[in-house]
This record gives C-alpha cells, structure tokens and sequence, in this order.
C-alpha cells in the first residue's frame, strides 16, 4: 500500500513538474517576441515583488543559502548516483528523480530571477540613441575615460564592504529614475562565496545567487575591486541579467557618486574594457600614455593579483560553462557581452551630445 501510494506521488509530482516546465518555457518563448510585454508584467511587476521578499528572507542568515542549495543538489545527485551503481534503486527511479530535480529548479530560477533575460534591453528601457560604429568617436570617449580615471583616483587599501553596500544602495536609490527602477527595497546582504578560493581560480569575483536573490563577493578580492564588483552585482538582483548591462549599472552608480573610492573603482574597472577595445586603433600608444603612474600600478596590480590566483583548467572549464549558461539564456554574445559595456557607453555618451 505504502509503495502504492510512493509511486502515484513520485508520478505525480513528475506530472506536475514538466507541465510547470513547458509552461515556464512558453513564457520564455513569448517573452522572446515580446520583450516590453515581459517589461511590464515580470520586470517591473512582480519580480520586484518576489525579490524584496526573497532577499529579506535569506538576510536573516550569515551564510549563503545559495550556496547551501547547490550543495545540496549535487550531493544529492552524487547520492543517488551511488544508488543506482550499486543497484538499491532502478534506473527508472532514478531518471524519475533526475527529471523532476532538472524540471523543478529550471523553472524556479525563471520564475525567481530568470525571465529578466527577455525583456527590453538597456537602450531601449533607458531611452538612449544608439551610438554608431564610428572609431574616432570611441577613442574620443577613450580618451575622456582616462581623464576621469586619473581624476577619481584615491588610494584604496582596506575597505569596508558594510560601508560600501550602504553607498551603493543609496547610489541606486538616487539614480533610480533614470536606470528605471521601480523598486529599491530589496536591500540584499553580501555574502562572502563559500568556495571563494576555488572561484577566484577561475578568476569570478562575485555571482548572484537567483534562487535565494543573493549578492555574493569572493574574499579574495583586493580592496579598489570591491565597490565596482559589489554593484555589478547588486544590479542583478535589481533585475538586470546582461552582463554587460549589470557592468554599465555598476559604472554609472559607482561613477556618479561622490565618494571617490566608488568612482575610482568603477572608473578603474571600466578601462579594461575600453582598453580591449581601443587598442587596435591609431592613437591608442598616445592615449594611453596620459594614465597617471598610480592608475596603470593599480590596473596591473589587479591583473597580477587575478593571474596568481588563476588555475588555467579551472578557468577554462568555468569560461566554457558560464558561457554555454549565457547563451542558453538568449545571450547570443555569450560570455563576450561582459565586453558589451563598452557600447552603452557609447549610446549615452551619444545622448548627452545631442541632449536626449
């Protein structure tokens, strides 16, 4: 009888699980071919919603509860693995479980944080006119960049990161009208990441945990790293899923605020990208030569610092799956949109010179 009534749940919740899959899907389809509808119903709807409660939830633990969850999802797939191996559940049973995991976390990172890949894009949402591929006007910017790096510059050798997330969190709620978010409330706790060695060999500073809305930073971050790092996450959790996206949010709060320390390090964190960008170009040598001394010892500092930390097969297996993870998120550009900042800069530097 027992069994009897085991197996009708496990059929059921099979049931249940895959329908709740396809429906999660179909959203994710029409959210595709219609992104503003997506806008407004999810992103500016009921997402905010869901995020404010999740993120005071997990605030009442010290530890990751993100953290804890993946855990508990592969130990309990290598428990069950070791099960089937050795013949004290069937094959069956097994791929029962193995759908139901799979169909029930699929739809819980959509419904949670996952449906904010389909809605409208930054340019759209923010209103700016798309800068054309035009190289003289991207070393222009360059250029402007590098005076506004030298000029933020302060010395950054401990920090607070307690200090730091209160600043951004009124960064953002200043600047709320213009990057278009609704709500602010969801004021998330950063946690260190677990794992923080293992994740800074693949050289990640910082994830967003979407199943608990939590903002996590790896310990071994140095200092000028922490404000820039913290806001590119924390732009996640307000709903931003584009790399490249959360990086602009991150430099735009960071470099419009008037503690030094946040300006620095956005602006610092900002000209890699740029740099990457520019240096095939005439000019560069010349450009780059008007970065004060204490700008390049902090952009190399950083560089050696991640290098020694590196492992190159872990990095490289990182790179491959967080790159698969993007693109299977409609993010064609993959983990190349990190790069994609660049461009939105360009849209707004282009929409203040024609005063939109």
């Amino acid at each position: 009888m027992i069994k009897k009534l085991l197996k009708k749940y496990v059929l059921t919740t099979i049931s249940f699980s895959l329908v709740l899959a396809l429906m999660v899907f179909a959203f994710t389809r029409m959210g595709l071919h219609y992104p503003a509808w997506m806008e407004r119903w999810y992103s500016q709807g009921l997402y905010p919603v869901m995020i404010t409660g999740l993120s005071a939830f997990s605030n009442l633990f010290p530890f990751s509860l993100d953290d804890l969850f993946y855990g508990t999802l592969l130990s309990g797939g290598l428990f069950i693995t070791i099960l089937v191996v050795f013949k004290r559940i069937g094959w069956l049973q097994y791929f029962r479980y193995l759908v139901i995991t799979l169909a029930l976390t699929y739809s819980l990172f959509n419904i949670l944080w996952g449906f904010n890949y389909y809605r409208n894009d930054l340019t759209t949402r923010l209103e700016l006119q798309a800068a054309e591929a035009n190289v003289e006007e991207l070393m222009d910017v360059f250029g402007w960049l590098i005076e506004e790096v030298n000029s933020s510059y302060t010395p950054i050798y401990t920090i607070d990161e307690t200090e730091v997330r209160d600043l951004l969190a009124n960064a953002y709620h200043e600047h709320a009208e213009f990057l278009k978010i609704d709500r602010i409330s969801a004021q998330s706790h950063p946690k260190a990441i677990t794992l923080s060695r293992l994740f800074a060999s693949a050289t990640i500073s910082g994830y967003y945990g979407p199943f608990f809305g939590e903002v996590h930073v790896n310990q071994y971050m140095l200092p000028l790293e922490v404000p820039a790092v913290m806001a590119h996450e924390m732009a996640h959790q307000l709903g931003i899923t584009s790399e490249a996206e959360a990086n602009f949010y991150a430099w735009y709060v960071c470099s419009h605020s008037a503690d030094k320390r946040l300006a620095y390090s956005a602006n610092l964190y900002l000209l890699r990208y740029f740099a990457y960008a520019c240096y095939r170009y005439d000019g560069f040598r010349e450009l780059v030569k008007n970065i004060r001394y204490e700008v390049r010892h902090d952009f190399y500092k950083s560089q050696f610092h991640w290098m020694q930390l590196m492992d190159r097969r872990v990095d490289m297996v990182a790179g491959k799956v967080n790159d698969a993870y993007l693109k299977t998120n409609s993010v064609e550009a993959g983990i190349e949109d990190y790069e994609g900042v660049v461009k939105y800069v360009m849209d707004l530097k282009t929409s203040e010179l024609s005063g939109q």
